[in-house]
């Protein structure tokens, strides 16, 4: 690797660990990674066009980049997210509450950092290949403000029927050192084993069993934890421009999270929670139409609802939540890419997912409301010569909405009651490629 590619490699990893908060997209796994990956809509599994969007879809992928090559990307990441909810006179109880109750609150999370950074290196006369990644691939933020109004934000009983304000913070950083090899001409295999670093703050802390006074402990003191995964590909390269991709990306397994709270009295109290990232598939399929147009489709199913953390929704025995319950779900991810001239890229994608929230679990949710369900991307790449590259993104995740009644642990939903919440997202994405 040259002087120059070693030092930008080195200001991109400074980069990448300065900040990783990522927000909710297909629930709370990222559609796409890198700026050239994010103007395809995340679509990349069979079309290898940077190494970001290879190493993280499809590491048997790197074979059929066709040059080594430096990438960091940065992404401003901005979610706009409110939280509505309504309870009827008397719901819980005769004077509980004595009048409706509803009201709207918006969240007051900011702009997000997302990096990423990757190099993969071609070894001369060799059918091998290795790569390095690093990024951002999934969390979610909300920071709700107590309200007088809006009921499911009131303080804790006794002196409200809510939550009071609602905090969460999880980030989720992932770094995969790969190896890929072609078998023939066509056909390359790949493997990484992944490591990943996550943060959890959530306040209040609706896992736990309530202190005595009734009411759950913070665990806005939060606490990062390390996990261990692995993911696997298969890359096909048609003499005919038709491309196909398998990849499998295994459950990523954390520790369990561990927070120093208080009890009712203010005394210490140690709070746990086991929140694992879930395993994905993706299948893709890409044709290079004309030596200037290429298409691809992805289709992913990722698997919730048998990850820690995520499964079903209720209360235990003591009060305690015992997951998201979100369910699995299928994701649908086209783009295209259009050469202008013999310098200039253009993209645009297509993103689709089911929601993993149903109606009887939005109440559990409110610290997490991945609700956006469908995702538009654009963007272009400048070359600048000598191997540089500069590309630009725009993300846009729809609004879109999801509402149920609230529950309670001894007699279930609540008639009379609903929690609504609403999520759209935008990101600006920045990358610049050193192909060499």
């Amino acid at each position: 690797m040259t002087r120059l590619p070693r030092r930008f490699m080195a200001l991109a990893l400074i980069s990448l660990m300065l900040g990783a908060t990522a927000q909710a997209q297909m629930g709370h796994v990222l559609d796409a990674v890198g700026a050239i990956n994010q103007s395809m809509g995340g679509a990349g599994t069979a079309l290898p066009l940077d190494s970001i969007g290879a190493l993280h879809w499809n590491p048997a992928s790197i074979r059929g980049l066709g040059h080594s090559e430096v990438a960091f990307a940065f992404t401003a990441f901005a979610p706009d997210t409110s939280l509505a909810s309504r309870v009827d006179a008397n719901a819980f109880g005769p004077g509980l509450p004595a009048a409706p109750m509803s009201g709207v609150t918006d969240s007051n999370t900011g702009v997000s950092p997302i990096p990423s950074l990757a190099v993969v290196s071609q070894i001369a006369d060799s059918p091998w290949s290795v790569g390095l990644g690093g990024f951002a691939i999934g969390g979610f933020g909300v920071d709700f403000a107590s309200s007088a109004t809006n009921p499911l934000l009131t303080p804790q009983p006794p002196d409200g029927i809510g939550f009071g304000a609602i905090y969460s913070q999880f980030q989720l950083m992932q770094f995969c050192p790969t190896v890929a090899r072609s078998l023939t001409d066509h056909l390359s295999i790949g493997f990484s084993p992944t490591f990943n670093w996550a943060t959890l703050a959530i306040d209040p802390f609706s896992a736990a069993t309530p202190n005595a006074d009734g009411r759950y402990p913070s665990a806005a003191h939060g606490d990062s934890a390390w996990g261990l995964g692995f993911q696997a590909g298969i890359y096909y390269e048609g003499p005919s421009g038709w491309n196909l991709g398998l990849s499998y990306k295994s459950p990523q397994w954390f520790e369990p999270f561990s927070f120093n709270s208080a009890d009712a009295t203010g005394g210490p109290r140690r709070l746990s929670m086991k929140l694992d990232y879930p395993q994905i598939i993706s299948l893709g399929v890409a044709r290079r139409l004309t030596p200037d147009i290429a298409i691809a489709c992805d289709v992913r199913h990722i698997d919730y609802q048998n990850t820690d953390g995520f499964q079903q929704a209720g209360f235990d025995a003591t009060g305690a939540v015992t997951g998201f319950g979100w369910s699995s779900i299928w994701t649908v991810s086209t783009g295209a890419e259009l050469t202008l001239t013999s310098r200039l890229k253009w993209r645009t994608g297509y993103t689709f997912n089911q929601c993993p929230i149903g109606s009887p679990q939005m109440f559990y949710n409110s610290p997490a409301p991945a609700v956006v369900q469908h995702h538009l991307s654009t963007g272009a790449t400048y070359d600048m010569g000598s191997g540089w590259l500069c590309t630009a993104a725009y993300h846009h995740g729809f609004a879109n909405s999801a509402s149920g009644p609230w529950a309670h642990p001894l007699f279930g939903e609540i008639p009379g009651t609903m929690v609504r919440a609403t999520l759209a997202t935008h990101g600006f994405v920045l990358g610049i490629n050193r192909r060499f």
